[in-house]
């Protein structure tokens, strides 16, 4: 109902008086009642348009009523007005469709409209809807869904309703309406009619869209026709709009955006011709387009919703509320800047509805003195315009400054070292053709090329003082960046945080397994400007495309492979990378059975997994296989068994454009590599207690279940414990672990000295270490004295690895981690470590030789199968 301070505040808009004389009871109205109302319009009548219209009437009184009263709540406010949009507009269409579908002669047609959605954007997108807002639209019809014929022209047909639709929102000729209707952001609207099939703008979106395009399906929502339909189409064209990527070049798109609305749009004229766009009359503001207005509001939380929403989904809303409370909550705006643009925002909304409430007209500008500006200031219960003056001025001064702050890139440049000349000169030609293309702006036609000559600048300083060859690097720097397919996007994220050079350039230059995974994944540098918490594979599933899956399970595993590659050599410890790397692993193969299930149409796969080798101990190390035994149930279908290991195989190990998960060995399984690839509990059990050799219990040892089946997953653990502990004959035994660790040592180990690296394969190395330490746990002998050593030549191999240093002498060690390395040994110089080297070599060598010194072997021995002892 109006209350006496709604009815007061209402005499001063002349719109909300005429319609309280034209209303048969104006104080019993209510928003809600003239919403609910809605459901009650017969769309097949000849009153239904007419009904739509009288209704938007009560609406707007009764929902004015709500907005001028002293407590009112805008969000509820946004919604309500929103919501009556979608319904009438629904409404409308239904009718529309009624209309044309007897006119057209359709038959046997449904009352609804299948097929055919309509896009809300901008404010009625977002749920935030203006007293005289238009409704910006979009139309799409699936062809295989819509009833209509496709020989009678289904975009004919669908374009006549929806102009139809237009006429009832908006009749010709007349000053009454319910919504002024906006196409203009439809795919290519000067030229296409008012709607298009749902593939051809699949198309336009993926291959022809620009910028704008993005910004404006941010915040679309289905309003009215075929929600389902509507859902799915959003739901395709999602990465589209929310790109994996962070890509700042948003920021620069959104800024020339702006820029070009403050230099055209015919609503600021009286901004363009003042000496500054931001005084301390507010006359003649356009609260919505000016300087320090929504608009710039809306752009500071699109803005970053484009940059970061791709990684994080709470950004994915459409209420610029919501926006800027999440971007406080991830991180990426102070709180009282955020609280600060809220107040704002709330502020100028109230003050563009009161606006709008004059004259329900479309307009967004402060009207100057007069009647019209009294009767604003009582609108919003104020009386004081020089006070009300001094508070706009104060908001737009705050909002200006906050979108320069993230629009603008600070001018200030890159300081030059006092050798930085020096170091130039002594390039050679080669590298200082490249230097000069970097710092000219790099290979990007832009208009923002000093950005990226301060790029180029940095970069160059970055490797100046890496110790390292110069030339070399710049150059491969280089090979690096011309390789990109999207060198813009990269150069604008490097160019916004200079700070990510850190974390790019020395892989570049120090680590070739860092390098590769830079090249087949540029993008993870982003990573560390939106920190992860755990191990998140739902990105993954957002799609449910099958190709799209395994794509980004390999972006899942190369972002976490960097990300945790990057905090060893900054300092981590050893044993956190390695664990890190086993849970990634475990993650990984949980989530390709997930994607091969789903792929298959099964709810379960009646498999576990059981890990092996570095799975099997969790120590997992950089460029790791992973050893895996997949075993079913005895009860699962042997074709259908067979069909997920090969699914699971091309799920890990499928090249793509971003490489591939992880390498899979299964030749620990039963038979190795003559054996079939799925195994089932009873044949597991069978082979390893009536067929297997001693060497394939060495590598059961240790071993765990890593994914699948639970249950099964226990059967199988109890099944290898009860083996593993059965007595065996220990003269066969030794005499087959030592004759299949000479057969390793001929076939791979090298004598490699002291002072180089060859972490595992060496005399007393890690595999030597780590075959030795199964042979004492089958024997139930103490092998403490090998924890040491594996320890050590464990956490020696992620160095190797990482740097590339396998078979190179320990001075080989880049200067640039060398500190690093040595405080994780606790040594001072190369030579302590080589040193270490000896000493755990000699620890794995007597512990070998305590249980095989004694073993003799005939000139061709041959392992057979196990013979058991009776217990």
């Amino acid at each position: 109902m109006l209350g006496k301070l709604a009815v007061d505040k209402i005499q001063f808009s002349p719109f909300l008086s005429g319609l309280i004389e034209n209303s048969e009871h104006p104080t019993n109205i209510t928003a809600q009642e003239a919403l609910n109302a809605l459901e009650c319009i017969d769309t097949t009548s000849r009153e239904a348009a007419s009904d739509l219209l009288r209704l938007k009437q009560k609406f707007a009184l009764g929902w004015s009523a709500l907005a001028l009263s002293p407590n009112a709540d805008f969000k509820t406010l946004g919604a309500l007005q929103s919501e009556f949009a979608a319904r009438s507009i629904d409404v409308a269409l239904q009718t529309a469709w009624q209309l044309e579908a007897k006119s057209l002669k359709l038959k046997n047609l449904p009352d609804n409209v299948p097929g055919l959605f309509i896009l809300g954007l901008g404010k009625l997108g977002g749920l935030d809807l203006n007293f005289s807002s238009d409704v910006d639209l979009i139309a799409y019809y699936d062809p295989d869904k819509l009833p209509v014929p496709k020989h009678m022209g289904q975009s004919y047909v669908v374009n006549k309703v929806l102009k139809t639709m237009g006429q009832i929102l908006k009749p010709r000729n007349s000053p009454d309406f319910v919504w002024r209707v906006d196409w203009r952001l439809r795919p290519e609207s000067s030229a296409s009619q008012l709607s298009m099939s749902t593939d051809m703008a699949q198309d336009f979106y993926f291959f022809r869209a620009l910028p704008w395009h993005r910004l404006a399906l941010m915040k679309a929502r289905v309003i009215a026709g075929d929600a389902e339909v509507g859902k799915n189409f959003l739901q395709t064209i999602t990465p589209f709009i929310w790109r994996q990527n962070l890509d700042f070049r948003a920021l620069d798109e959104l800024a020339h955006l702006k820029s070009r609305i403050n230099l055209e749009h015919p609503a600021l004229r009286q901004q363009r011709a003042a000496p500054q766009p931001i005084t301390a009359d507010a006359t003649g503001f356009n609260v919505k387009l000016g300087s320090g207005g929504i608009r710039e509001i809306e752009f500071i939380a699109n803005a970053q919703q484009l940059v970061w929403g791709g990684k994080q989904y709470e950004l994915r809303t459409p209420n610029t509320l919501e926006a800027l409370a999440h971007l406080t909550r991830l991180g990426h705006m102070k709180a009282d800047i955020s609280d600060h643009l809220s107040r704002a925002y709330i502020r100028l909304r109230q003050v563009e509805n009161a606006i709008q409430m004059l004259g329900n007209e479309q307009t967004h500008i402060i009207p100057p003195q007069g009647v019209a500006r009294q009767n604003l200031l009582a609108l919003l219960g104020e009386t004081d315009w020089s006070g009300f003056c001094q508070d706009i001025e104060l908001l737009r001064r705050f909002i200006n400054k906050q979108f320069k702050l993230i629009f603008e890139i600070a001018s200030e440049e890159t300081p030059i070292s006092e050798s930085f000349e020096a170091h130039l000169d002594a390039l050679s030609p080669a590298a200082k053709e490249v230097t000069q293309n970097w710092l000219n702006g790099f290979f990007v036609r832009s208009n923002k090329a000093e950005q990226f000559q301060s790029l180029g600048q940095a970069m160059l300083e970055r490797i100046f003082s890496a110790s390292v060859a110069s030339d070399e690097a710049i150059i491969r720097v280089n090979q690096f960046f011309a390789a990109l397919s999207r060198s813009e996007q990269y150069l604008h994220l490097l160019s916004r945080n200079n700070d990510l050079l850190d974390t790019l350039i020395p892989p570049l230059l120090y680590s070739p397994h860092m390098t590769v995974l830079l090249e087949q994944s540029p993008h993870i540098i982003d990573v560390f400007l939106s920190p992860q918490t755990g191990l998140d594979t739902g990105f993954i599933f957002q799609s449910e495309d099958y190709e799209t899956r395994l794509e980004r399970l390999r972006r899942f595993v190369n972002e976490n492979l960097f990300i945790s590659y990057t905090q060893f050599m900054s300092g981590g410890s050893a044993a956190s990378l390695q664990a890190e790397l086993t849970q990634l692993a475990d993650i990984t193969i949980g989530a390709a059975l997930r994607i091969v299930a789903d792929d298959l149409g099964l709810t379960h796969l009646p498999l576990t997994v059981l890990g092996l080798g570095k799975m099997g101990t969790s120590r997992m190390s950089p460029l790791s296989d992973i050893d895996l035994v997949f075993i079913f149930g005895d009860d699962a279908d042997t074709d259908l068994s067979h069909k997920i290991v090969r699914r699971l195989r091309t799920a890990l190990t499928a090249k793509l454009s971003e490489g591939i998960a992880y390498e899979l060995d299964m030749r620990l399984r039963p038979s190795g590599r003559s054996g079939p690839p799925a195994v089932k509990l009873q044949s597991f059990i069978e082979h390893h207690a009536d067929r297997a050799h001693n060497w394939e219990h060495i590598a059961l040892a240790q071993a765990r279940i890593v994914a699948g089946d639970d249950m099964l997953g226990q059967k199988v653990m109890e099944a290898r414990k009860d083996i593993l502990m059965r007595p065996r004959d220990i003269t066969q035994f030794l005499s087959d672990g030592k004759a299949m660790w000479e057969m390793i040592e001929v076939q791979r180990v090298d004598n490699t000295p002291a002072d180089h690296f060859n972490s595992k394969l060496r005399p007393g190395g890690l595999m030597q270490a780590e075959y030795t330490e199964n042979c004492y746990r089958l024997l139930g002998q103490d092998a403490q004295a090998l924890r040491a050593p594996i320890l050590f030549w464990s956490k020696l191999q992620l160095w190797e690895r990482l740097l590339g240093l396998t078979g190179k002498p320990l001075t080989d060690i880049p200067k640039f981690y060398r500190d690093n390395l040595l405080v994780q040994f606790e040594v001072n110089n190369l030579s302590a470590l080589a040193k270490l080297q000896a000493r755990h070599a000699k620890a794995v060598l007597t512990q070998y030789n305590a249980i095989f010194k004694e073993v003799s072997l005939p000139t061709h021995y041959e392992s057979a199968r196990i013979i058991w002892e009776e217990r």
